[in-house]
């Protein structure tokens, strides 16, 4: 079946690639939502509530940063999701995967808004420190192993993948060994690497549009 012969195949592109362009660009804005974020609420700080969480950032300052943050893994959660959708089998599954980390990220962010004004000794801390620990570890898992199957296959989204997951599982431990600035500018990094994801998401070969159409 041709676009020509028949309409309806022409409107089902132009549909999918709506969908591709809107799906990509939201993964871009997720992945560029960090750096904006930490430019503007970063430089608010205080010398009150020393030995804080939030500390030297204002409590209101770092909740809406750590909300900001939550908004942009779930943005990023959407490529996953597309990359779940657009692949099968383990592929998709380590897809959903490192969805569901990017889910799970966020819920952490928002809880670490909320935890601002707690003491660094406190025991929920050490439960919040545990739960970026395995979220970041299912991130990883989900991106390398969808990377390299998808590689594999010779797919368009096996290198962003795979760069980022290798990336992210250097950036954990320089984030919980380094200083603070080095530790936030390789997580910023990593988050960063997500636009050539959404840039592969919003363009799709002739042959992937057709294939949807069977």
């Amino acid at each position: 079946m041709s676009e020509g012969r028949d309409p309806r195949y022409g409107r089902a592109i132009s549909q999918t690639r709506g969908v591709n362009v809107r799906t990509g660009a939201l993964v871009i804005i997720g992945a560029v939502l960090p750096l904006v974020l930490g430019a503007s609420l970063g430089s608010l700080t205080t010398t009150e509530g020393e030995g804080t969480w939030a500390y030297p950032m204002r409590p209101t300052a770092f909740l809406l940063l750590s909300l900001g943050l939550a908004v942009s893994h779930l943005l990023v959660m959407l490529g996953y999701r597309e990359v779940a959708r657009r692949t099968s089998g383990t592929a998709s599954r380590f897809a959903a995967l490192g969805g569901l980390g990017s889910a799970l990220l966020a819920a952490c962010e928002v809880w670490s808004g909320f935890v601002a004004e707690t003491d660094q000794d406190a025991g929920v801390l050490d439960a919040l420190d545990t739960g970026y620990a395995v979220s970041s570890i299912v991130v990883i898992i989900g991106t390398l192993g969808a990377g390299f199957v998808l590689y594999s296959e010779k797919s368009r989204f096996a290198m962003p993948l795979l760069v980022n997951g290798g990336f992210l599982l250097v950036a954990v431990p320089v984030r919980i060994l380094g200083s603070d600035g080095v530790g936030i500018a390789a997580l910023t990094a990593w988050s960063l690497l997500y636009v050539w994801l959404g840039i592969r998401l919003g363009v799709r070969r002739e042959a992937d549009r057709a294939a949807e159409l069977v």
